[in-house]
């Protein structure tokens, strides 16, 4: 083990052994047999996290990406022929968008239930391919009660994902690798949405009509197919918990577990940290109601989110600035979803330099997005209002990142089963946003679209607010730590 300093754990965080200063300082946490210690090094906790990243990360990267893109391609339908088949006003479009957020939000509770209760590993990739079948049977519908329908049931079976992916970053990561990892994560949301974009030009361009069967359909078909095939995959790298993982030796797990327990963070081996023992669907309930961080970032996803729906309508957008053929439309929302991914890594990065002040990150992003949805509606420049577009949502983007990192930090002092409830009341908080929103950006506002905007100005700025007010009482409650812990060493 050479010259690097040591750690050594195997029990519960009350039973660290906190380092003195210097170069060779030795954690010790006593195993729960006796007074034997593992020990480990840098390197070797180093080499566990690579592994962990080289599994989690790419597929739930690419899980993301596909459920991105499976909800998202109803957008890029719609200007492809859909709307005019299926004979949708303004209003049955964005119903047809709302609805799949009506099946999100009623689906969680089941969901994380199920989740907190199953093997993530095998849960997450067999509902992915559910959902993948639901997308892939949307090239089949010609009513638009067909499309209300299927986009309801979408919405049920991607609800467990964006939670889900949550929990298991929760279980893997501390709070000063999480930016980064998560921003990671969500960028397959701006990939997903340009790749998506960039497959509907594909499809538009050399599929339209082939068989028989139009291009806006072929679309629904190969994206269905490609996610069914991506779940069987993902069955076979997606890690459950540092407990468990089979790929993991049996040092490794205890690493994995103890660096955990050393950042505070509650595992699944600890259960409700006294008794060994899971913690009850109702009393993590009860736990996480109880905690006032729960309705803190509830509300504000309420807003963050109303802001975010605007990717919905990119392709709409960028036809009402004057690329009036389809297939130039699809293209030219690609460049909206790039400066969207560049805003979320370099939230991710910063995020992680500063991890208790992540919120201020989250802040700052809205408050830009603030003041450039407020120009938009006064610049009417096809040119300066595109370039616009995309550094306003680019804000509301690292918010987004910043977010998700920060829920999955904020709640890691709490037993899995109780995180599990928490962030499912985060995303039905998040997706009650997407439903308000998809009203925002009606065809008869075209070009200018002032009311949505308008509402991505009052949401994020309403976001802003809320995060600030979270940061101060955080703040605060570090500071009464602090002083309790140093009235306690002076006793």
């Amino acid at each position: 083990m050479g010259s690097h300093s040591e750690k050594s754990l195997s029990g519960s965080q009350d039973d660290v052994t906190k380092p003195q200063a210097g170069h060779d300082a030795v954690v010790q946490v006593p195993s729960g047999g006796g007074n034997e210690a593992i020990t480990w090094t840098p390197r070797e906790e180093a080499k566990v996290l690579r592994k962990v990243d080289f599994f989690l990360l790419p597929t739930v990267w690419i899980m993301s990406l596909l459920a991105w893109m499976d909800r998202a391609n109803l957008g890029n339908a719609s200007i492809a022929g859909l709307t005019a088949e299926l004979n949708l006003t303004s209003t049955q479009f964005s119903l047809a968008i709302s609805t799949f957020y009506f099946g999100y939000i009623a689906a969680v509770p089941f969901a994380m239930t199920i989740l907190s209760r199953t093997r993530p590993s095998i849960t997450l990739p067999a509902i992915m391919g559910l959902w993948g079948v639901v997308t892939a049977c949307m090239a089949a519908m010609t009513t638009f009660p067909q499309l209300i329908g299927l986009r309801t049931l979408l919405g049920a079976l991607e609800s467990i994902f964006n939670p889900g992916a949550t929990y298991l970053f929760s279980n893997w990561y501390r709070p000063d690798e999480m930016g980064k990892r998560a921003s990671y994560y969500m960028s397959a949301a701006q990939v997903g949405g340009a790749f998506g974009s960039l497959i509907a030009g594909g499809v538009m361009e050399h599929l339209e009509g082939a068989r028989g069967i139009r291009g806006w359909r072929w679309l629904f078909i190969v994206e269905g197919v490609v996610t069914v095939v991506a779940s069987l995959l993902a069955m076979l790298t997606l890690p459950d918990d540092p407990t468990t993982w089979r790929r993991l030796s049996a040092e490794q797990k205890v690493i994995a577990t103890n660096r955990l327990r050393q950042a505070g963070i509650v595992t699944a081996k600890d259960g409700d940290s006294s008794a060994g023992k899971k913690v009850s669907v109702k009393e993590a309930i009860r736990i996480s109601l109880s905690d006032w961080r729960t309705y803190g970032i509830a509300i504000a996803a309420i807003f963050l989110c109303g802001s975010l729906l605007i990717v919905y309508f990119y392709p709409a957008l960028v036809k009402g600035l004057g690329y009036d053929n389809p297939v130039k439309a699809q293209y030219m929302t690609v460049p909206l979803w790039v400066v969207g991914f560049v805003f979320s890594i370099l939230s991710g990065i910063i995020g992680d330099r500063i991890p208790q002040h992540r919120a201020i990150i989250i802040v700052a992003g809205l408050s830009t997005s603030v003041i450039l949805a407020i120009a938009t509606c006064f610049v009417f420049d096809f040119t300066a209002r595109y370039v616009l577009i995309a550094f306003m949502t680019g804000g509301v983007w690292a918010a987004f990142s910043g977010t998700f990192a920060l829920c999955a930090e904020l709640f890691q002092d709490v037993p899995p089963e109780v995180r599990a409830i928490t962030l499912g009341i985060m995303s039905m908080a998040s997706n009650t946003g997407n439903v308000y929103g998809a009203y925002l950006w009606p065809k008869e506002h075209a070009p200018k679209y002032l009311l949505g905007f308008g509402m991505v100005a009052a949401t994020a700025g309403m976001t802003s607010i809320i995060f600030t007010a979270m940061w101060l009482k955080q703040q605060q409650e570090r500071r009464a730590k602090m002083r309790r812990e140093t009235q306690a060493e002076g006793i």
